[in-house]
């Protein structure tokens, strides 16, 4: 068997998960964002240190409401995963509220602090000034973004609970137009302005994403979703499923319902 290329630590008793393609992401976009040298050093570093905060903020709040959970780094982010997914799936949305904003809540906190800095810092060297201001982008920036309403980003599973808490079931429909129509508007201003990257985001987390158009059609079209799964019972459908957390970026889903049989 092959050795794994992943490292695994512990932050605060949560385990946590580094795979080899997280680094070299992180390299990658300083070097095409034209950084070099020790100012390539400061965007892995203090790239790696806001993701982990963020994904921390999340298994706190886990852990606040009696959850325990890893935390893996994948290509474009980090992924808080609760241990016992099916009791994370019973939780409340006021509670699903609170674990989606606390990542990036403590970026926000973290970026602000950077902000303060920036007058601090504005006769330092060249080299301290970078730092900064890579310090304030990696956590207010990335705060931010997070928390637009795009379905697999946090902001999108906060606005899903928050429209659910206040308008039941029908806020999850709400939800989801929101986050498609918000999407295909980010992909459009995106690349009228050249900023591939971002459009490219806005399509992976925010429009590729087949679940969301199902749950979409199920909430709008209830009577002809199940006239539909009535004609073809031999085709096994997938589940709608919901987002559970971010991520951040990118989701862990949990099956709603009963567990499915066991196969033969």
């Amino acid at each position: 068997m092959g050795r794994s290329t992943a490292m695994t630590i512990r932050v605060l008793g949560f385990p946590i998960t580094i795979g080899v393609a997280f680094p070299l992401f992180m390299v990658i976009l300083g070097y095409i964002s034209r950084l070099e040298g020790i100012q390539l050093v400061i965007w892995v570093v203090f790239g790696t240190f806001a993701i982990l905060v963020h994904e921390l903020g999340h298994a706190l709040a886990f852990r606040r409401y009696g959850l325990e959970s890893s935390i893996q780094f994948w290509g474009l982010g980090g992924l808080t995963i609760p241990n016992d997914q099916q009791a994370a799936a019973t939780l409340p949305d006021r509670e699903w509220l609170v674990v989606s904003v606390a990542g990036p809540a403590v970026g926000l906190v973290l970026g602000g602090i950077g902000l303060a800095l920036q007058g601090v810092v504005a006769d330092q060297s060249p080299e301290i000034r970078s730092a900064v201001g890579t310090w304030t982008f990696v956590n207010l920036v990335w705060g931010i973004f997070n928390l637009l309403p795009i379905g697999r980003l946090d902001g999108g599973n906060a606005v899903m609970h928050l429209l659910r808490l206040a308008f039941g079931d029908e806020g999850e429909v709400l939800a989801l137009v929101t986050s498609i129509a918000f999407s295909a508007m980010v992909v459009v201003v995106a690349l009228a302005n050249h900023y591939v990257y971002v459009a490219f985001i806005a399509v992976l987390f925010g429009l590729a994403n087949p679940y969301q158009y199902r749950a979409l059609f199920q909430g709008l079209f209830p009577g002809m979703a199940g006239r539909l799964e009535k004609r073809a019972p031999e085709v096994k459908q997938p589940r709608p499923r919901r987002y559970t957390f971010e991520d951040e970026p990118g989701p862990a889903w949990v099956d709603e319902g009963e567990e499915p049989p066991p196969q033969p």
